[in-house]
């Protein structure tokens, strides 16, 4: 039975872990399809320019500029995401950094 528990517990633990490497749809903003769509897209960038360790860093341009609602949603998904992010590791640093 105690093995069944840690087998749940771990298989728990790597949906957590799994969820954590895309942009959950409940926190998408409202608005057109292209925005959604550029938003997530800017949100992982923006996780990976801050350093997430679920996200590849990869050559982070600007979108395109001829897709107005992409990107929008883009810029405002990667300055969310990049921001949180650094919170994170800010309150990260002061509980487990040095005394």
């Amino acid at each position: 039975m105690r093995k069944r528990g840690l087998n749940l517990a771990g298989a728990l633990g790597l949906l957590g872990v799994l969820g954590a490497c895309t942009t959950p749809m409940f926190t998408m903003p409202p608005g057109p399809q292209p925005y959604r769509v550029g938003y997530a897209a800017g949100c992982d960038a923006g996780y990976a320019v801050a350093g997430s360790p679920f996200y590849k860093t990869l050559e982070t341009a600007a979108p395109p500029r001829d897709d107005e609602p992409y990107r929008t949603g883009w810029i405002a998904g990667f300055d969310r995401c990049k921001r949180n992010y650094g919170r994170i590791q800010s309150v990260v640093s002061s509980v487990l950094g040095p005394p």
